[in-house]
């Protein structure tokens, strides 16, 4: 009985979120806009996939946008989601709100 009691305890707590080195990721594409919510996103080329940018920096971001400059981009997404966080642009620092 204590030994289920102490099993059960340990299946109903949860584990609180923690960043790994697996939510970092480097990214290969453009920069896109989206007319109907006012923001930008990455189309990603390697690998495949569109990330939603969580920190924009709509300045920086119209330019890449309308040069159509490919560009590497590094940061950190959500586990199992399509949200990036940017950190850097082709190794440049990037800030964003």
């Amino acid at each position: 009985m204590i030994i289920a009691a102490v099993a059960c305890s340990g299946v109903s707590q949860k584990a609180e979120p923690q960043k790994t080195d697996e939510s970092k990721i480097m990214v290969q594409g453009r920069i896109d806009y989206m007319k109907s919510s006012g923001e930008y996103y990455v189309v990603g080329e390697i690998p495949t996939r569109t990330y939603f940018i969580v920190n924009q920096n709509t300045k920086l971001l119209e330019e890449l946008f309308k040069s159509q400059k490919r560009i590497t981009i590094e940061g950190n997404r959500a586990t199992g989601a399509d949200f990036l966080f940017i950190e850097k642009i082709d190794g440049q620092p990037y800030t964003g709100k």
